[in-house]
């Protein structure tokens, strides 16, 4: 079998080939692995786009590299992660698949290019630029564009002279509008410097004859008439997915009629290998035979290995389904590598099952290659930090095991074995084994084992083990002993976070109380969890009660610090916990709601962070929770009634003000450039509005949409504010 091109372009062969396009020099850079390998580095494949394009580009066209290119390589990057995952291109060949995705997919990114630039820096008649005769290089357009803006032909102001270097440059730009040559990037640059004293025409005449250069680049590499498909795009409107994921499909069945003597038995096995359907004595001796004479079937009518991939991950289920995990991890890995940029929507589930078999085997290095591509197609959120697989998420994976593998669909000469048992991180404190544990006085900051009803075994620091349970006898016997405050675990937790968190649930604070009154370190007070990125002052605010967060921030707390999945400040946080006691209606209107949509890519982050199992392994699946949304979201919404006062969190609202909170503070999620200010609106709180105004909130700040505090009360009908705003 030899190594084909997987029928969809990797993102390295994309960034290349524009790059090639648009003259950028590609030496020292990681492109050209990235085009070979796929995507092995999520943050290479970042910093290449950047380094490569954006700054490439920036080098000829200056500022509006960042205006215009970058924002419209972050939404084609998106658009074709969202193509790469819609439809399986099985026995489809590249030379086949490119035509397809040039005239639906590249084109009408290009035209979506064309209009920006458009609109930003206004240049030829695009009829004009895509409607050229075949012979007829766009960038004769440009020129001609430009010759209408000096006046004259653009070389003759440049390069007055008729010997010399005149006569050459004259000669070069020639060639250039007769489609000889194509003019370098380099050139560019250099042309444009010569209008530098009319800036904006220089800055327009880059940007428009480096477009038409890389328009006539990719004409000469694809050989078709990219200019017409970007016509009829420019004129018709956008990327129509529908269209585009039919016209793949219709191509995928003509393949698929084409070699019946796979398409039937290959479908016949997939139902016979499903995972949860059970199975009949005999059915894993049998189902194997089979698998090896469709193999040997396609070695003959698919030598290239086209759908090799459903082979090795048949054998991969099959190896999981007779209860042998060590043998199916190869054949996952080797799935997974044919699969990239070949399977559509089903790379996600190889990615499911791979990820949960490596994760219960503790095979770190796979997980890391499967989580690069999974952040790579937007499958999972970019990491915060440097780490590309954090500890929790070998837990989260491994939990999905039992459920993606249930033991009703195993073989049944497949005996019960580890993977069946209760789910790694599914943790229920043995309570005889905790009650048998003292506190060792003697070595006051001793870390200790603590055994679950699993299996697992967790080492905490024994005050933050004694807070965790809010025995506060044993937590005032340790602190009188010398025991440190400071001391994390291995998740980043204090015992002063789970002696709130114990408060929060059960409404003692006995043991919250001790530690309080004993002074922290600042790197203390502001540690976040690793995985659900929880703070003790967040942690506070979820308690409701102002004495606590008043004696965190008395021994100086970060009131600013940005942490939970989705990166809020303390005021921003909460605001919207007075909204929620304030309008419990709004609150269930809005859970269910959440509840019914697909989440985001940060709710998805959320899920997995908070190890909602039934969400699955990219945090995406919801319908349990819209089975029952409504006795789920109101649940959650009269435990929060409940559990706040609006006196008390106005109280905290001061106290976070006074301690320097910034009412202006710009967010990222949900929308960008939204501040607490901004959200206090849009919830038509006036009274906290009010005292946010008076600690330095500017009303007539806009977000990332330009909208200020009065535009977004309006648009969310907040009479209150607006009132207030006058």
């Amino acid at each position: 079998m030899t190594r084909c091109l997987p029928p969809y372009p990797r993102f390295g062969e994309c960034i290349s080939v524009l790059a090639g396009a648009l003259d950028i020099n590609k030496v020292e850079s990681d492109v050209g692995r990235l085009a070979r390998e796929g995507d092995f580095d999520w943050e290479k494949l970042d910093a290449v786009i950047q380094e490569l394009l954006v700054d490439g580009c920036a080098r000829v066209i200056g500022n509006a590299a960042e205006c215009i290119i970058a924002p419209w390589l972050a939404e084609a990057r998106q658009a074709y992660a969202q193509v790469v995952l819609n439809v399986p291109l099985d026995a489809v060949a590249r030379k086949d698949a490119l035509p397809v995705l040039v005239e639906k997919f590249f084109a009408p990114a290009a035209a979506a290019l064309l209009r920006q630039m458009n609109t930003a820096l206004p240049g030829p008649d695009l009829n004009r630029l895509l409607a050229l005769a075949e012979d007829e290089r766009p960038v004769k357009a440009a020129f001609e564009w430009l010759d209408r803006c000096v006046g004259q032909p653009v070389e003759q102001v440049l390069f007055p002279g008729s010997t010399g270097a005149d006569r050459v440059e004259q000669e070069k730009i020639r060639k250039w509008r007769a489609g000889i040559d194509i003019p370098s990037s380099q050139s560019i640059k250099l042309l444009s410097k010569r209008l530098e004293d009319r800036s904006e025409l220089a800055d327009r005449c880059a940007m428009w004859l480096i477009f038409s250069s890389a328009l006539a680049r990719l004409e000469r590499i694809w050989g078709c008439p990219l200019r017409s498909f970007i016509l009829a795009h420019l004129e018709g409107g956008g990327l129509d997915q529908r269209h585009l994921d039919s016209c793949l499909s219709e191509m995928v069945q003509q393949v698929g009629h084409a070699w019946p003597e796979l398409a039937v038995p290959g479908a016949k096995l997939w139902d016979e290998l499903q995972r949860t359907t059970q199975k009949s004595v005999g059915d894993r001796d049998h189902t194997w035979l089979e698998i090896e004479a469709l193999e040997g079937a396609a070695s003959q009518r698919d030598p290239e290995g086209h759908t090799a991939y459903h082979y090795e991950w048949m054998k991969a289920r099959w190896y999981v389904l007779s209860g042998q995990y060590q043998e199916a991890l190869p054949h996952y890995d080797r799935a997974f590598e044919l699969a990239c940029y070949r399977a559509g929507h089903q790379i996600k589930e190889i990615v499911s099952e791979a990820s949960c078999i490596a994760a219960f085997l503790a095979k770190r290095p796979f997980l890391k290659r499967l989580k690069h591509v999974g952040i790579a197609l937007e499958l999972f959120r970019k990491p915060e930090g440097s780490a590309v697989l954090e500890d929790w998420e070998i837990d989260q994976f491994a939990q999905q095991f039992p459920l993606k593998f249930p033991s009703q669909g195993r073989f049944v000469e497949v005996p019960g074995d580890l993977a069946m048992d209760p789910m790694p991180g599914f943790l229920m404190i043995d309570k005889e084994a905790l009650s048998k544990i003292q506190p060792d006085l003697k070595t006051p900051d001793r870390v200790r084992a603590v055994h679950f009803a699993n299996g697992d075994v967790r080492r905490w620091p024994q005050l933050r083990l004694f807070a965790s349970f809010g025995m506060h006898d044993e937590v005032r016997r340790l602190l009188d002993a010398g025991a440190s405050v400071d001391d994390l675990d291995s998740s980043g937790v204090s015992a002063l976070l789970c002696a709130i968190q114990y408060a929060e649930a059960t409404g003692e604070r006995e043991a919250l109380d001790l530690l309080l009154a004993k002074p922290h370190q600042v790197t203390t007070l502001n540690a976040q969890t690793r995985r659900k990125r929880l703070t003790p002052l967040m942690c506070a605010i979820d308690l409701g009660l102002p004495e606590v967060v008043e004696a965190l921030i008395g021994q100086g707390v970060d009131v600013e610090q940005k942490v939970l999945t989705d990166n809020q400040s303390p005021l921003y946080y909460l605001v919207s916990q007075l909204l929620y006691k304030l309008k419990p209606g709004y609150l269930l209107e809005f859970l269910c709601q959440k509840m019914m949509e697909e989440p985001d890519v940060v709710l998805q982050d959320t899920l997995r962070r908070f190890g909602v199992g039934m969400a699955g392994t990219f945090g995406s699946s919801v319908s349990v929770p819209r089975s029952h949304p409504i006795f789920t979201a109101k649940m959650l919404a009269d435990r929060h009634a409940s559990r706040h006062s609006v006196s008390r969190l106005m109280r905290i609202a001061e106290l976070l003000l006074d301690a320097g909170a910034n009412p202006n503070a710009p967010h990222k999620y949900p929308v960008p450039g939204r501040t607490p200010l901004m959200l206090a609106a849009e919830s038509d709180l006036p009274a906290l509005f009010s005292l946010m105004l008076d600690h330095g909130g500017d009303a007539l700040r806009p977000d990332s949409e330009g909208q200020s505090c009065a535009q977004i009360a309006r648009s969310f009908r907040a009479t209150r504010v607006l009132r207030l705003l006058g």
